[in-house]
């Protein structure tokens, strides 16, 4: 193109004006506003439909699915003999507390028993009140005896309160914790050393 068919259309063109120009700079500021908007739309509408739709429920069962047989492969082998022990301990407890409980009952009908005489109600009286001092008691040692760093423990005194069996649950049975452990009982029930019997439940 020959330089005088360029300089004929410049001619020809006209020049935009200043208002011409803000125009065209205002409709393309109008178009972006309008795809910003449109975009933003988009976004919101489909985060509601994903919060209100089955799939993000389904992505998290799944993931919660993964997530838990990924747990339970990394430390079911090291949670077993631990919840073996807890088992063994809450049992006993459980034993040991309905035990006490079926005692309780008839010596409780033997106080509220209309054909019993003064004397029998009297004895049965004193023997709930000497139970209700046992699981005091055991419950006293149970708690001491842990704080000494002894993982479980579970005391059972027997009918004449002068004798108990401490069960533990311990790495080692030392001297030191064995020497703890019976002074321990020896000040809740004063029984004498020999009488405190201490088992290492592993």
């Amino acid at each position: 193109m020959s330089n005088k068919k360029i300089e004929k259309e410049k001619k020809e063109k006209p020049a935009l004006t200043d208002e011409q120009l803000q125009k065209k700079k205002s409709r393309k500021t109008k178009a972006a506003i309008s795809c910003f908007v449109l975009l933003l739309a988009v976004g919101v509408m489909g985060n509601w439909y994903w919060e209100n739709s089955d799939l993000s429920n389904k992505v998290s069962t799944i993931s919660s699915a993964k997530e838990k047989i990924l747990g339970e492969a990394t430390y079911v082998d090291a949670t077993t003999e631990q919840t073996t022990e807890n088992s063994y301990f809450s049992s006993a407890r459980v034993d040991r507390q309905t035990a006490r409980d079926a005692s309780l009952e008839k010596l409780q009908k033997i106080v509220d028993s209309s054909t019993e005489d003064a004397e029998a109600k009297k004895e049965a009286t004193e023997k709930i009140a000497q139970i209700s001092d046992m699981i005091n008691a055991e419950n006293k040692i149970e708690t001491l005896v842990t704080a000494k760093g002894v993982n479980n423990c579970i005391a059972v005194i027997n009918e004449t309160s002068n004798k108990v069996d401490i069960i533990v649950d311990v790495e080692e049975l030392s001297d030191t914790i064995i020497l703890q452990i019976k002074e321990i009982a020896i000040g809740q029930i004063g029984c004498s050393f020999e009488d405190v019997t201490i088992i290492q439940s592993k």
